[in-house]
């Protein structure tokens, strides 16, 4: 099932910068959209603007248009909700500009809160000829504020997060890896074409159904191990608000910049996504084998108590079959509801398996330790396990002091470990 590893992938560090650097440029575009909205607001603020009832009409579909009716009535599908989500679905969940980057929906408020200063105000058969106009005065003066300050006001997101895939995960019992491998592999290939289309000013290419984010996404939902997908959602944070924008097609009025902007936009996630299935497929023999569908490593002689096995000293037991009783351990603990506890297993597991300066042996040990721990969470009222975890805990964090990886994992764990001990 190997497949050769790929020389010819483009570089995600410069990726990760380029969308850092390149968001805030998306004011510009926004701007350019808010100063042709409001020289469409314009004549209705004339005298007579409004003195007839087609003229009326026109006008209601207008403030329709551009930021809604009432928040019940397709105020999620107008100019300002999705001038809102083509930006703002790049800052992380955390980031306290995610809410308005950049103040663009406070610009627009004072015409939103004029449309709902009456408890029992519709747009569409409430509003008086006076109504319409003083919503199309502050309409218009939040457009032109749009215009005149988003351009330079929209902050640079961090850059997102520098994954990779967990060194262990399995598949879903009905997955076949043979299968998730071609899937893989023909992802990437269409993955690389689209990347390169779009360097060259092309499209990214029809995407069906499904934008290139979420098939990537998608592929990697047969792992029964989340992190392998979650992971990759972290990398590419945002790059499906991205694509979803760039399928349903362009503002007629986007400009040949705007549009630029979304195609190096497109080609900068598109190279992280790559290089991340590019790395799960470099580790699917490993994965094959931790699901039972490939050849066994040989086994690794692990002394002293192997996790929920039982005491059994000098006998055999492969670090995957260990790091699998782990597994089903975390997950047992994140089905009653400790996910805070569950997370910090899978830490400790996947520091002690992903930390070079270990030793084989050592490492052994550290998993079956690790076992202990996620054993004890998994049946906290069994004193017995208790006491074993206590003792495996002591062990890890004197072996953490050589490792940063391992001192944050086992950090992270005591934040936690109050629950149980």
């Amino acid at each position: 099932m190997p497949f050769p590893r790929r020389t010819d992938l483009p570089d995600p560090d410069a990726a990760r910068r380029t969308i850092s650097e390149t968001v805030p440029e998306l004011g510009r575009d926004i701007a350019s959209q808010a100063r042709t909205h409001a020289t469409a607001v314009l004549p209705f603020l004339d005298r007579k603007g409004l003195r007839g009832l087609a003229e009326q009409n026109r006008a209601r579909k207008l403030i329709t248009e551009l930021i809604g009716d009432w928040y019940e009535r397709g105020g999620y599908d107008s100019w300002m909700a999705r001038m809102h989500f083509a930006y703002a679905g790049f800052y992380p969940l955390e980031d306290p500009n995610r809410l308005d980057p950049g103040g663009f929906e406070a610009m627009l408020e004072p015409a939103r809160r004029h449309m709902h200063h009456k408890p029992d105000f519709w747009l569409d058969h409430d509003a008086s000829v006076s109504d319409l106009r003083a919503l199309l005065e502050d309409l218009h003066r939040g457009l032109i504020t749009v215009a005149d300050t988003l351009v330079r006001s929209i902050p640079r997101p961090p850059l997102l997060p520098e994954k990779h895939p967990p060194a262990f995960a399995r598949l879903h019992d009905a997955v076949v890896a043979e299968t998730v491998a071609e899937n893989l592999a023909a992802l990437i290939d269409e993955g690389l074409s689209r990347y390169r289309a779009v360097l060259k000013g092309g499209g990214p290419g029809s995407d069906r159904s499904l934008t290139l984010g979420e098939r990537f996404s998608n592929a990697l939902k047969a792992f029964l191990t989340h992190e392998v997908w979650q992971r990759y959602d972290a990398a590419t944070h945002g790059f499906e608000f991205l694509t979803r924008r760039m399928r349903e097609g362009h503002d007629e009025r986007d400009s040949p910049e705007s549009k630029a902007i979304h195609q190096r936009l497109f080609a900068s996630y598109a190279a992280i996504g790559i290089n991340y299935l590019a790395e799960v497929l470099d580790l699917m023999p490993n994965y094959a084998e931790a699901s039972g569908q490939g050849p066994r490593r040989d086994p690794i002689t692990v002394y002293g108590n192997v996790g929920a096995i039982g005491e059994v000293n000098n006998s055999n037991f492969t670090v995957a079959h260990v790091v699998s009783d782990i597994g089903m351990s975390a997950k047992a603990i994140a089905d009653r509801g400790d996910t805070g506890i569950a997370t910090a297993v899978r830490a400790l597991a996947e520091a002690v398996q992903e930390d070079r300066q270990l030793t084989e042996d050592v490492r052994a040990q550290l998993l079956d330790h690790v076992a202990d721990v996620a054993d004890a969470a998994a049946a906290p009222d069994e004193p017995r396990r208790l006491s074993r975890a206590r003792a495996a805990l002591a062990a890890i964090t004197e072996a953490a002091g050589a490792s940063t990886r391992l001192t944050q994992a086992v950090s992270d764990w005591h934040h936690v470990a109050g629950q149980l001990f």
